[in-house]
């Protein structure tokens, strides 16, 4: 499976199931799928979203 069709599934199929899909996170696949970033720096850039111990912002994906 190609990156952006991954990346689109998993969107889909968050937002199907109630979950909100931030822009940051979008913006982060994008450089996933251009290939810009490896999967790796995606998740551990989502995972930091998620840190509730991260000063200054809301924690999302």
């Amino acid at each position: 499976m190609d990156r952006k069709r991954a990346v689109e599934e998993s969107v889909h199929s968050s937002e199907m199931e109630g979950a909100y899909v931030s822009a940051e996170f979008r913006k982060d696949a994008e450089e996933y799928v251009k290939g810009d970033i490896p999967i790796e720096e995606l998740m551990r850039r989502t995972k930091r979203r998620w840190d509730p111990g991260r000063k200054g912002e809301a924690a999302h994906v």
